[in-house]
């Protein structure tokens, strides 16, 4: 590529750039949200379950490791009776409540509260593992 000219990608726009001045021109390209994904199921590994009587509630919490696949987008679900905390341990999801949508990548956070509908995509190339801690009380 001669000095002259280069090109560069910019969110879907292809801008050309030469010692004149720059022009934009429209990509051919699909963002990454706008490919199908198919519903399916995480993989979920239960790792630790623990009696919170042992600090004089009445309850659990369990820590599970969760497993979405690339191009898989989980069904709908209810967080019931439980409320969960949610680290992101490799790759990236996209969290959907509603209309609202939310990015996560590796190191992140994410609070689901009792009673909160909501589900994951994997727009990514690597599977999006988290840890999920679901702490229930006993009634």
């Amino acid at each position: 590529m001669s000095q002259r000219s280069r090109l560069g990608a910019i969110g879907g726009t292809v801008r050309l750039c030469t010692l004149a001045g720059c022009t934009l021109a429209a990509a051919a390209g699909v963002l990454a949200q706008d490919k199908p994904l198919a519903v399916g199921q995480p993989k979920v590994e239960v790792l630790v379950t623990a009696d919170l009587a042992e600090v004089g509630l009445a309850g659990t919490s369990v820590a599970q490791r969760v497993t979405i696949a690339p191009g898989v987008r989980m069904a709908d679900h209810t967080h019931s009776g439980r409320t969960s905390l949610l680290v992101m341990l490799q790759g990236a999801l996209t969290e959907v409540r509603g209309a609202t949508r939310h990015e996560y990548k590796a190191g992140d956070v994410i609070q689901v509260s009792e009673g909160v509908t909501h589900h994951a995509e994997n727009y990514g190339t690597v599977p999006a593992v988290y840890i999920e801690i679901n702490t229930t009380a006993k009634r």
